[in-house]
């Protein structure tokens, strides 16, 4: 059995303890616990992390099949497909702005310009919270018993800042 102290996704921070408090600003060990996980996340693939985050909007909101036109194709998922080249595009954002969680500052305007894009596509503040609960979802799926509860809490701050960000530049523009 290889060891996986040679894993090329090595998770080094402890996954466990110490708590993270929800309600508290974003640390040092949180960004670390999103970015490492997320590492481990990432070596399923884009495709497939991305349809399991969708999936999990279609469960908990199928009427969200009516903002994503590629959901209406008889093959959805298929190679090539709509969905399937819009949930790498979803994976690679979110790839990004978790390299860049030591940097918020730097994030923000993305973050801010992605949410003026998506209020043209019918998004509302009610939709990121399907969203986040779906992002939630497949990172427990995806990390099984790596999915703690200071991991879990760690990603519940960071989606609290985009969906906080996010939300506001969608209210500006509107």
């Amino acid at each position: 059995m290889a060891s996986l102290v040679n894993h090329p996704a090595l998770i080094t921070v402890n996954l466990n303890e110490p708590a993270v408090d929800v309600n508290a600003a974003i640390d040092a060990r949180d960004i670390e616990l999103v970015q490492q996980t997320f590492a481990r996340v990432a070596m399923l693939g884009e495709n497939v992390v991305g349809r399991v985050v969708f999936m999990e909007i279609f469960k908990a909101a199928p009427e969200a099949k009516a903002l994503f036109p590629g959901a209406r194709e008889a093959n959805m998922w298929g190679p090539g497909s709509k969905m399937e080249q819009h949930v790498i595009k979803v994976v690679q954002t979110l790839a990004v702005a978790i390299g860049g969680l030591n940097d918020l500052g730097a994030i923000v305007p993305v973050l801010e310009g992605l949410a003026v894009r998506h209020v043209g596509y019918g998004v509302v503040a009610a939709h990121y919270d399907v969203v986040g609960g779906a992002i939630i979802a497949a990172l427990s799926t995806a990390l099984g018993d790596k999915f703690t509860d200071p991991v879990k809490n760690a990603y519940l701050k960071v989606w609290k800042v985009v969906a906080t960000t996010m939300i506001a530049a969608a209210e500006k523009k509107k």
